[in-house]
């Protein structure tokens, strides 16, 4: 019985692996699927309204798509980083990695803009 317990746990583990050899394109675009039929469904346009904030608007352009894709993922859609890695078929390791990553991009881009001003 203690070795189903360790074969499990090697599954386990090569099932988050096989995960994260997904290409970040593949990953993007997924979102980007799912985003645009979520925007059908409700009946909006597929891109929300512009945020008032220019450099938040200025931040999350330079995101990567999948970096940009996770943040609108968890904010505007309110998905927790649990249900982002399931139903995307990520490890939760990379979903938050993307969404601190997002996170620190719009904290710099509203920093800069402060300065500036």
């Amino acid at each position: 019985m203690a070795h189903h317990h360790d074969v499990s746990r090697c599954l386990a583990r090569f099932v988050t692996r096989m995960r994260d050899r997904v290409s970040d394109d593949i990953c993007a675009a997924r979102i980007e699927r799912y985003l645009a039929k979520a925007a059908l469904e409700d009946g909006q346009p597929s891109r929300e309204a512009a945020e008032t904030d220019p450099g938040i608007n200025e931040a999350v352009a330079r995101m990567d798509a999948l970096t940009r894709g996770i943040l609108i993922l968890v904010v505007s859609q309110k998905m927790s980083v649990s249900e982002v890695a399931r139903r995307f078929r990520m490890s939760e390791e990379r979903v938050c990695r993307h969404f601190r990553r997002a996170v620190a991009i719009v904290a710099m881009g509203r920093d800069d803009r402060s300065r500036s001003q």
